[in-house]
């Protein structure tokens, strides 16, 4: 529909209503004060009067309409200014907001360009689709300001995302049950797709001065294994310290579950899947973000002692 078109059928009802409304009054007036009327029965009064004074009521009852529209328009426009200027008072706090905050205020502005891409024109579970995406991204940015971040099941962008953006320092345990196979030490998660990302990603860390650590806590014959032994190689051949820690080593396992910590500010921990029976599975409970300062600092200092207790490689 043309912006003409649309005019024209919003002034035409207007137009219409004023008009019978004007012929509503103004035709009973001029019966009323013509002089053949039951009210002036006298020959000195013209016709014309009668006439002259019902062109003078329909008129104020055509700008009485008048004003009438124009306060209503008035009204109209005084509610849209308020309510615009409270969405630019709503948009310029949210911009001072993201200014203030340390995310770089042109990827935000990115994001929603980028959003207003999505329209109504693409098919709906597109749209659902994107939709679900950005609601995924404002929870996970609000629990990390909350403190801990927790994603069903194993989330690996989160690894190589914190792993690409580490500045000082990344302190690894893992353990078997984690990284191996279902059934004897296979290289499980490292010779993955994934898991040569997370090295290639590592390697590219070292090469800018990070100091990585990992601790494989694995069974003594684990250990003695020959495809164990090329796991520690593939890491030490990038520039990862390596140290072994064997179940002998412990007075208690307290404090054991895999866990990565990065610049001693963020903790990533997986929780794998209990075995069911005689059904090994290597599947995740959960991924767990730990930002809270003293838990991380308690996972800082259980790696220093498990790091002390651990041996380097042979």
């Amino acid at each position: 529909m043309t912006v003409k078109s649309k005019l024209t059928r919003e002034i035409m009802p207007r137009t219409l209503r004023k008009i019978l409304i004007t012929a509503a009054v103004g035709i009973p007036t001029y019966f009323v004060t013509d002089d053949n009327g039951p009210f002036l029965k006298t020959d000195a009064e013209p016709q014309a009067w009668g006439l002259v004074l019902t062109v003078f009521i329909s008129s104020v009852v055509i700008v009485v309409q008048y004003l009438i529209d124009v306060d209503r328009q008035l009204e109209s426009t005084r509610l849209e200014m308020v309510a615009g200027m409270s969405r630019i008072n709503e948009a310029t706090e949210l911009f001072g907001l993201v200014e203030a905050s340390a995310v770089q205020t042109d990827v935000v502005t990115q994001l929603v360009r980028n959003a207003t891409r999505v329209d109504r024109g693409m098919p709906l579970l597109v749209q659902a689709f994107a939709q679900t995406e950005i609601a995924r991204i404002s929870t996970l940015l609000r629990e990390l300001g909350e403190g801990n971040v927790i994603y069903e099941g194993e989330d690996r962008d989160w690894l190589l995302g914190l792993t690409a953006n580490t500045q000082r320092s990344l302190d690894a345990l893992s353990l078997n049950l984690v990284d191996q196979g279902i059934t004897e030490f296979d290289g499980g998660f490292w010779t993955t797709d994934a898991g040569q990302r997370y090295l290639e990603a590592q390697r590219d860390r070292i090469r800018e001065g990070v100091r990585i650590r990992r601790i494989f806590f694995v069974d003594r014959s684990d250990a003695e294994s020959e495809k164990f032994r090329r796991i520690c190689k593939m890491h030490s051949e990038i520039g990862v310290q390596v140290r072994v820690l064997t179940p002998d080593t412990l007075v208690t396992p307290l404090g054991l579950f895999d866990f990565i910590v990065f610049d001693d500010v963020v903790s990533y921990e997986v929780t794998p899947s209990p075995q069911v029976g005689e059904i090994t599975t290597h599947t995740f409970v959960h991924t767990l973000l730990v930002l809270e300062p003293p838990q991380v600092k308690r996972r800082t200092d259980r790696f220093r002692e498990l790091w002390e207790l651990a041996s380097p490689l042979a």
